[in-house]
């Protein structure tokens, strides 16, 4: 399938979005929700998704990502990136995510017929680039995102802006006590990404998301809508996971990263010089924040330190209206 572009967002036809991006993403329930707040929003164009291995395999994510775009009719453009990580071998999450990453859930086609673009995704990244986008949202492991960098860093140069869900700075990791999932899946690329790569980046680590949770009471507050339904449907698994976790329910990670692309009210951001352990035996994934008063950096991310949990919640309560 030739490369083009996408007609328009959903729900949104004729309406001159502020700037286009695109996803980089492993759905994964919370990249689909993530995938949907970019469709249902007037502020951006959805220019195309990308996916790599991650939440579950790249070919179920990426089938993953083409049924949500089925359910909701949208003709956004996919393309298949990564099939494993750099350097580490695969690793995978299906506790929460349930079987399929999409929490089994029953209002899913099981497949797609959607024409995947011949380019990988790293190529289409720099196409994309290079047809005006100048912002990524990647909320699965950074693998494409190097890759791409690596293959042709003066396009992707072009960038303003890499908003990236990943990292615990200052919390325990949900992989293990240091770790958060994307990172400690593939440190390698995030490493290369966070250090590397000279475009303005915001982190959105789970010192932000931890502090937006979907509870039961939340996710029966959203209303009967086509969208809504999908939403309620492939969360169910998540929250329970994340509540027999020991949490009041489940942590918008995904969304939440998506959700500073749409408004910037929702983060609060700190400059800061941010490493990424690769090889460590009990510490793979581990972020390692320079904050000595001694030693001088210049900071290579934002870190998302706080978010607006509650502002954030209605706004994704009244996006699936």
């Amino acid at each position: 399938m030739a490369f083009m572009a996408p007609r328009g967002s959903l729900g949104q036809r004729g309406v001159g979005p502020t700037k286009r991006i695109l996803l980089d993403c492993d759905p994964g329930v919370d990249d689909a929700l993530a995938l949907i707040l970019a469709l249902k929003s007037r502020r951006v164009e959805l220019f195309g998704v990308t996916t790599v291995s991650g939440n579950v395999s790249l070919r179920q994510t990426t089938r993953n990502a083409c049924r949500i775009l089925d359910y909701l009719g949208a003709d956004t453009p996919v393309s298949a990136g990564a099939s494993r990580p750099l350097r580490v071998p695969p690793y995978h999450s299906k506790r929460v995510h349930g079987k399929d990453g999409l929490g089994d859930s029953p209002l899913l086609p099981s497949g797609s017929r959607r024409r995947l673009e011949r380019a990988t995704a790293p190529e289409f990244i720099a196409r994309s680039v290079e047809s005006g986008v100048r912002t990524i949202v990647a909320t699965g492991p950074l693998t494409n995102i190097a890759l791409a960098f690596q293959k042709d860093p003066e396009t992707l140069g072009r960038l303003h802006e890499l908003v990236i869900m990943g990292g615990a700075i200052h919390v325990p990791g949900n992989v293990d006590s240091l770790s958060e999932f994307n990172f400690y899946s593939d440190p390698d690329a995030a490493d290369y990404v966070l250090q590397e790569t000279k475009v303005p980046k915001v982190l959105v680590p789970l010192d932000a998301t931890h502090q937006v949770i979907l509870t039961h009471e939340g996710l029966n507050r959203i209303r009967e809508t086509e969208t809504g339904k999908l939403v309620k449907s492939i969360f169910r698994t998540y929250v329970e996971g994340y509540r027999a976790a020991g949490l009041q329910g489940s942590p918008l990670h995904d969304p939440l990263a998506m959700g500073y692309c749409l408004e910037r009210r929702f983060l609060e951001l700190r400059p800061l010089f941010l490493r990424v352990e690769t090889s460590g035996k009990y510490t793979r994934g581990a972020c390692v924040p320079e904050e000595r008063r001694t030693v001088r950096h210049e900071p290579n991310v934002k870190a998302a330190v706080s978010a607006d949990s509650q502002s954030f919640l209605e706004y994704v309560e009244g996006a699936l209206t």
